[in-house]
């Protein structure tokens, strides 16, 4: 039998966070370089285009021009290679070049912060589905983006609920005593303002011209997970040994976890460390705060959650499930068929990536399983999508590094349960646009105020 846990992305990497903190993670844009309008296509789709305007990207295309222009070109001396020349010659790779930046620099980044923003409740991705010319050169990304029927979250607060009982074992207590003392250590010369193999890394990235001099473009921000030197994603090699708020040029940028456009690197970056999340240390305060705990005796209760198993279950797990078949038992809703089938082919693709895919499609009731899954994650991100809008839940740089946080061991892992489909964070290189990872740590940050709520 295929669980969800086999279905959805593990994941790992992170910890203790520095005393420096970075600004919120939202975009650095400001609201004139980019416009969000939607209108509806049908009962449950959104026809939304994410406008840039022409100002920005005329001088994304000069720079990428001169760029061009420093390449060698028989016929030219260097400094005699007409800028029009280049600009005509190589307008279709330039224009994809242009295309691929914006999208993966600030279109997706603008468009979930947009989605949070407007409290729009998204089933499944945002699909891309044509990049247009706009007027005088402004261009227009235009994607499909499937919702749900608006949905008023019931008196949710009162509702009754029973916390499933843990496992009685005294050998668990002296496991999570022994966890809490030894993970809780930091290893002897550790300094937490390096980065290290596995520390997650807040980023701001800027393209610079042939001369090193940031171009007068925004910078963006993106979170990536760092490797060491045996990475064969070299910027993600290229973070190691580097303190907070230092700054490094570099070559690589290779797209990001979402990619829906083919990324062309051919420019030079500045990128500044902003703030380190360490992937080896479990701190205490940070947990004692994520889950708002008051002294070691709750610690030690809240560890016990992904220590006491039953039928191969954790008791942080049977939490979540009975937390969610209250929700949706007083909630009653339909998910649209198509949507549905659009979860599935995520899932089944999200499966096919598995070393042992064949065994589960070998299953009696594999293709069952796969739509009652879909169906089940559906409703429950519909229905924390609501609680987090009708209760106002925004998200905070802290909340990014408490969610983090907890993949820095293997059992704190099992904590989080909204995770991206397609991807483990531990084996992510590339970059994380901060808007697709807030929306993740809204749902998780949601989910734990309506366990803290109904268990308090």
């Amino acid at each position: 039998m295929i669980t969800e846990n086999q279905v959805s992305s593990e994941q790992a990497t992170q910890t203790h966070v520095p005393n420096k903190s970075a600004p919120t993670p939202q975009p650095q844009h400001p609201p004139s370089a980019f416009t969000f309008t939607q209108r509806p296509l049908s009962s449950h789709l959104l026809h939304v285009t994410v406008n840039v305007t022409a100002s920005l990207v005329d001088q994304l295309v000069t720079s990428t021009t001169n760029l061009f222009r420093s390449g060698n070109f028989e016929g030219f001396g260097q400094e005699n290679i007409p800028f029009e020349y280049v600009k005509e010659t190589y307008k279709t790779i330039i224009d994809k070049q242009v295309k691929s930046y914006l999208f993966h620099h600030y279109v997706i980044d603008f468009l979930y912060s947009q989605i949070i923003a407007k409290k729009i409740s998204i089933a499944n991705r945002p699909r891309l589905v044509a990049i247009e010319n706009g007027e005088q050169g402004a261009l227009e990304f235009q994607f499909q983006v499937s919702t749900i029927d608006p949905l008023e979250p019931k008196e949710w607060k009162h509702f009754t609920f029973r916390i499933p009982k843990r496992k009685r074992y005294k050998d668990l207590d002296k496991q999570v005593g022994c966890f809490i003392d030894q993970e809780s250590q930091i290893p002897k010369g550790q300094d937490l303002e390096v980065v290290q193999d596995t520390d997650w890394v807040l980023f701001d990235v800027a393209i610079v011209d042939e001369k090193n001099e940031p171009l007068a473009l925004l910078s963006t921000s993106f979170w990536v997970t760092a490797r060491g030197e045996e990475s064969p994603n070299s910027l993600a090699a290229e973070f190691v040994g580097k303190r907070a708020n230092e700054a490094f040029m570099s070559n690589h940028f290779e797209g990001t976890a979402s990619d829906q456009l083919p990324y062309l690197c051919n420019y030079r970056f500045l990128i500044i460390i902003k703030t380190i999340v360490k992937g080896s240390t479990f701190s205490m305060d940070t947990f004692k705060t994520t889950f708002k705990l008051k002294n070691r005796s709750e610690i030690h209760n809240k560890l016990i959650e992904v220590f006491s198993y039953r039928n191969d279950i954790s008791q942080r797990r049977s939490i979540i499930e009975e937390v969610f078949h209250l929700l949706l038992s007083k909630h009653r809703f339909e998910i649209p068929k198509h949507l549905v089938l659009r979860r599935e082919e995520d899932l089944l693709f999200a499966v096919s990536q598995k070393p042992d895919y064949y065994v589960y499609k070998s299953q009696k009731n594999f293709h069952a399983t796969i739509e009652q899954l879909a169906e089940k994650q559906l409703k429950e991100e519909i229905i924390i999508d609501h609680i987090s809008y009708h209760e106002n839940i925004s998200v905070a740089m802290k909340d990014v590094q408490q969610y983090l946080h907890l993949f820095a061991n293997q059992r704190l892992k099992e904590f989080v349960y909204f995770k991206p489909l397609f991807f483990r964070l531990e084996d992510v290189e590339q970059p994380l646009n901060t808007s697709f990872v807030s929306q993740f740590v809204l749902r998780e940050k949601t989910l734990n105020y309506v366990i803290h709520t109904l268990t308090r």
